[in-house]
């Protein structure tokens, strides 16, 4: 396996990425059964059996690895006490590190670097370790992405982008550095030092998702739109929200970052209903939704800069490394002061089965990471008839 890492490039020195998934059980499960199916699901996924390289030019690849690092084990802590925890130590994906499970009383918690894939990808990891724990026969898995040369065709972008992306890679060219690992745990250790996240979750039953649902309904919007709609009502500015989107394009179930994200601006209108407002926010969602140019920009526009610019828009959003370039295009970008006031990703519901023999999923609380374009993140899963919401954000 030598596959070159371009769209998902902007994950690799992100000091913050790694996104978390606690599975709660009926049963409980022993470690030592735990850890015979998590490592049998780890062979069954190519890119759990990888490792990322940085070239001398800068380049990067996922290449095969005969040593994986990705590791399960017991713990006591809370949720939020591993999430803190572990988001300050970097995952060593150049070693093959690209998930960290956990047996807990809580539940199963799963940890995994963007890199592993995105919040789907993690979904798909968890069903086959549940298959895997009882006993059922897997399949596996090749690895998948979504590179440029992967990206549908009428996505391509207008030709001043391709001209706005040459000019800033021909600028960045004389302040060029190509940044190690060495950096990256730098970069950790620098930010990490006075910061720490903190996770607010809210379960809704099946009557409260219910009465949701109705809503949205007798609204004419999706789910997403209206709880959107419901974080900004309270706001007097325009808001900047950015939502996750799958973009798988034949609807695999491999492991890999195949997501891609929109992002919508809007203003809370007070002098309308809530429901008109919402209404507004679900049209300006789906003008972009349906434009396949609009639904894969800001891959096809990430794709075509420098690897190297790309590592240091996370850099200077460390605090890290500081050049006039980078700079300017961090904060055009959204990795300077202002990023978006909210991200949303939302699974919907599950996209795996609950039971599996004689075990049952009761519930998945999804937590992803603020990722440095983002302040209030939001992760959205259903499983069976239980909606969970986790709010991810710096403590103050």
């Amino acid at each position: 396996m030598r596959y070159r890492i371009d769209t998902e490039r902007v994950d690799l020195f992100d000091v913050n990425i790694v996104i978390t998934m606690r599975v709660s059980l009926d049963n409980k499960v022993s470690f030592e059964d735990a850890k015979r199916a998590f490592d049998k699901a780890v062979s069954l996924h190519k890119v759990l059996n990888s490792k990322v390289v940085i070239e001398d030019s800068g380049e990067a690849f996922y290449v095969d690895n005969d040593e994986p690092q990705n590791s399960i084990a017991v713990t006591d802590l809370s949720l939020e006490e591993l999430i803190l925890e572990n988001e300050r130590k970097r995952f060593k994906v150049d070693k093959g590190e690209f998930i960290r499970a956990f047996v807990s009383s809580d539940g199963l918690v799963f940890m995994m670097h963007h890199l592993g894939g995105d919040g789907k990808s993690l979904l798909y990891f968890i069903e086959t370790f549940m298959k895997c724990l009882s006993g059922e026969e897997c399949e596996y898995l090749p690895f998948r992405s979504l590179g440029l040369s992967d990206l549908p065709k009428e996505s391509k972008l207008p030709f001043y982008y391709e001209l706005l992306s040459r000019s800033w890679n021909k600028k960045w060219q004389k302040e060029k550095k190509v940044f190690s690992f060495v950096d990256l745990d730098n970069a950790y250790s620098d930010f990490w030092k006075d910061r720490s996240t903190k996770i607010k979750l809210k379960r809704y039953s099946k009557d409260e998702l219910g009465s949701l649902v109705k809503n949205a309904k007798n609204a004419g919007v999706s789910l997403t739109a209206y709880l959107i709609t419901n974080l900004i009502k309270d706001t007097d500015a325009a808001m900047d929200v950015g939502l996750a989107v799958d973009g798988r394009p034949d609807g695999n179930r491999s492991m890999g970052n195949q997501a891609t994200g929109i992002s919508v601006k809007y203003r809370y209108d007070k002098r309308k209903s809530f429901e008109d407002n919402a209404r507004a926010v679900f049209m300006a969602m789906r003008k972009k939704l349906d434009d396949t140019r609009a639904r894969y920009l800001v891959l096809q526009f990430m794709g075509l800069l420098d690897p190297t610019l790309k590592d240091s828009l996370n850099l200077v959003h460390a605090g890290y490394f500081e050049s006039k370039i980078a700079s300017k295009v961090a904060d055009l970008l959204g990795y300077g002061d202002k990023v978006k006031d909210i991200s949303i990703t939302n699974l919907t519901r599950a996209d795996i089965p609950i039971d599996y023999g004689d075990l049952h999923i009761r519930e998945i609380v999804f937590v992803p990471p603020v990722v440095s374009y983002a302040k209030n993140v939001f992760g959205i899963v259903t499983t069976g008839d239980v909606m969970t919401v986790a709010r991810h954000i710096y403590s103050a």
